[in-house]
Parts: structure tokens; sequence; C-alpha cells
């Protein structure tokens, strides 16, 4: 791997980590740019369109994202347990664009026009555009990498935030107090899609992954079958409405994995903590700190209910969080993720990290 020479170590952590174990220290994830210019051609490669057709191929074009990923890499220093990972992203809730006459708008990311008012109309199509520049993309940076680099699972997660892509948020909800059972259908359908495009992507990957698999943008790897969980739209609805439409698919998605990590999006999904800690194959909470609510260091009891019962947290902080979080949690499945501003300020969080660590 030439873009971290201490690969093995962190190897070693993360499977540690999974196993709810504690080594030397607290696992612990830095990045930063590590000082080397950016040319003329790099920022050109890196410029992002602004017309609709240019947009589209900026996202989806395989040969592209691959020049993108390795001009991202070679500026980046990889501290801790951070692996250099590529992430693999064609818009939040990928998977909505995987069914037949969905509408993907291009932009600073892929999102979605609503266009299944009725749930019952939803088909899966594997021969759908972004079903297939998914697979490419993934293909096109495992034969890219041969190890120099790991290869993160494709951003689709959130079967009810397909659904909401797909219906638009306020015809789902009607529907979902309406007719409940057609939601769950369509809900079941999206599982396929979520469960296709996840076996297919890491047979792709899991070669050039040390054996396993990654989610990118929260800097994560497991020593098997690993990917994100989400629901983003349950802020919207109550717990009763959560274990209802939501719990069976966290379930069923939990079998499927190895390594599971449900992506917790702010403190509206605090009334949903219970449901997720009663999910015995679900083994990660990352704890989202949004902007306008209070930072992580005020839900104390929260981040401790978690641990207490027995799931690993990851957390993205800010540096001067860390020691607050260290002093109050155990370090014991314990993950921090953090963004710096120079190699040198990443070593002293290290140095920080190692000193607090505590079971």
């Amino acid at each position: 791997m030439i873009y971290k020479n201490d690969a093995e170590k962190a190897k070693k952590r993360w499977t540690a980590w999974w196993n709810g174990e504690l080594t030397d220290r607290c696992c612990v994830n830095i990045t930063s740019w590590n000082g080397k210019p950016y040319t003329e051609e790099d920022r050109r490669i890196l410029r992002r369109p602004d017309d609709p057709e240019g947009l589209k191929t900026y996202w989806t074009d395989a040969e592209w994202i691959v020049e993108r990923a390795r001009i991202g890499l070679e500026h980046t220093w990889y501290g801790g347990d951070c692996l250099p990972i590529v992430t693999v992203d064609l818009g939040a809730a990928g998977h909505a664009g995987f069914f037949r006459n969905s509408k993907p708008h291009y932009s600073q990311s892929i999102w979605y026009l609503p266009s299944h008012p009725d749930p019952n109309d939803l088909a899966f199509d594997e021969n759908s555009f972004l079903y297939r520049k998914t697979v490419d993309v993934v293909r096109a940076l495992a034969e890219d990498s041969k190890g120099d680099y790991l290869v993160a699972m494709p951003d689709c997660s959130g079967n009810i935030d397909v659904l909401s892509h797909l219906m638009g948020p306020e015809t789902l909800m009607f529907h979902m107090v309406e007719e409940p059972e057609e939601v769950q259908t369509a809900l079941q359908k999206i599982q396929m899609a979520y469960r296709k495009i996840l076996e297919t992507s890491y047979r792709l990957v899991k070669d050039v992954n040390m054996g396993g698999s990654c989610v990118g943008w929260l800097r994560t790897w497991a020593p098997g079958f690993h990917a994100q969980m989400q629901s983003d739209m349950s802020v919207m609805f109550s717990n009763d409405m959560f274990r209802q439409f939501v719990e069976p698919e966290l379930r069923a998605q939990t079998d499927l994995l190895d390594y599971s990590l449900y992506h917790l999006d702010g403190m509206e999904q605090i009334r949903h903590l219970d449901t997720l800690l009663s999910i015995p194959k679900l083994h990660t909470i990352q704890w989202t700190q949004v902007v306008g609510q209070p930072p992580c260091t005020e839900f104390f009891p929260e981040l401790k209910k978690i641990q207490k019962a027995g799931k690993n947290l990851l957390i993205n902080v800010e540096p001067g969080q860390v020691e607050p979080l260290l002093q109050n949690l155990s370090s014991k499945g314990l993950c921090l993720n953090l963004y710096v501003g120079s190699p040198e300020e990443g070593e002293a969080i290290l140095k920080q990290v190692e000193k607090l660590t505590h079971e």
C-alpha cells in the first residue's frame, strides 16, 4: 500500500476495534493535506463543471473518477489508523437510481426528483444507467488500485430514504399512514437492490481491500463484508413508525453484513436509540454532529449508553473535543475521525490519544 507505510498496524487495530478489544490505544483516523502543491493539471482534473451534462459526466465517468482519486491520494496525509480509501460516491441513497424511471438530478451530488407517487410501480433494473455506472466505477477503481489503496463500498444505504427520494417525502408519509402494506412491499424491493449492489461490489473490491471492505466517508475498514446503514428520514417520524418500517430493514441488513454500522444523523434520532441498541447484530453507531445542534460533548449520557450496550462508537470530531471524549468515554470500541490542518497537528493529536487512552 503505497500511501501508508503502517497499514498492517492499522489493520490489527481495526480488527480489534470490531471485536470490542483495545490494543495499545484508542482507534483514531486523522487526515490532512500533506503539503504537496497542486499543479494546474491537477486543478483542471479536479474542477467540477457547472452545466448539467458536465456534472453527469463528473459523477459517473469511471476514468475521470480514477484520475481524481489518485490526485486526492497523492495530496493526503493518513495518520493513526486512517487508511487510504477512495469513496464511491454516486449520491446519497445511491440505489434510488437503480429503479426504472427514476429521475436523477446531477448537481453538487446526485439527488432525485419525485418520480413514483405509487409505491407499487417500483421495478429494480440492473440495466439502469446508474446501476451499470456504479459497478463500472467500483470495478475501475479496483483494477487501478492493485492494492495501492482501498476502494469503498458504494454509498447505497437507507431504504426508506430511497423511497423518499422516489416518491417525495410528503407522499411517502401519507402512504405510511394510509397504505402501510404497500410501503412495506416497496421497501422489500429496495432491500433487494441494496443486497445486489453490495454483494456485487464486495466481490470486486475485497482482493484489493486486504480481504475486507470500507465505508469511504467514515474512513472505516473491516476484515469482511462491511457497509453503512441509515434512515435519515426517521427524524420526521415517531419511534413506533421507526419500529414498523425501519427496524425490519436494519435487522435484514445486519443479518447480511459481517460488520454493520448505523449512521445516526443528529439529535432527532435519539428517540430511536433504544430500538437500535436492541438489534443484536448491529455492531457500531456512528454519531453525527449536525450543524446547528449541540456538540457531541453535550450527549455523554447517550454516548455512554451506546457503549454500555456493547456497541462500538464512531464520531467525527473537532481537535478540541478529543480530550473530553477520551476522559469521559471508554477507549474500548471508540473511534474518532478528525481532519486537521497539518501532519504535525495530527501527530500531536496522536500523542494526546496515546496518553489519554484507558479502559
